[in-house]
């Protein structure tokens, strides 16, 4: 038997092949969301260390810029306390995000599952 693809499409798929599609979009909507996760964390990654640079930048500039004297000492453990700030401001943000993607993902998966039982039990009322 050949299948046209216009009679296949108008036909009922069978029940391993709906379930075989359902589990592929369930598949790729899974790694579209790992994927978002991902860039989002290189954004947030990207945008601090750009932030850090431009501080690191900063340091050297007072340090050796300027004709002035200036207390290196003090400069300098300025410097380290913003930068212990920003490391943990950061390390929030992270937490924070990977929550959201964790709740995200939570809410994904149960409302596959939720579609799995009510097809399943369509499936059996059915029969």
């Amino acid at each position: 038997m050949i299948w046209n693809a216009d009679e296949f499409a108008a036909s009922e798929l069978p029940p391993f092949a709906s379930a075989g599609q359902k589990f592929m979009r369930a598949v790729v909507a899974l790694q579209a969301h790992s994927l978002r996760a991902t860039l989002r964390c290189q954004i947030e990654g990207a945008s601090f260390l750009k932030r850090r640079f431009e501080d690191d930048l900063k340091l050297l500039e007072k340090l050796t810029g300027g004709d002035e004297f200036v207390d290196a000492f003090d400069v300098f453990a300025n410097f380290v306390q913003n930068a212990t700030s920003d490391y943990a401001g950061e390390v929030g943000k992270f937490a924070s995000i990977g929550a959201k993607l964790a709740s995200e993902a939570a809410g994904r998966v149960r409302k596959e599952a939720e579609t799995t039982i009510d097809d399943m039990a369509a499936a059996t009322l059915a029969t």
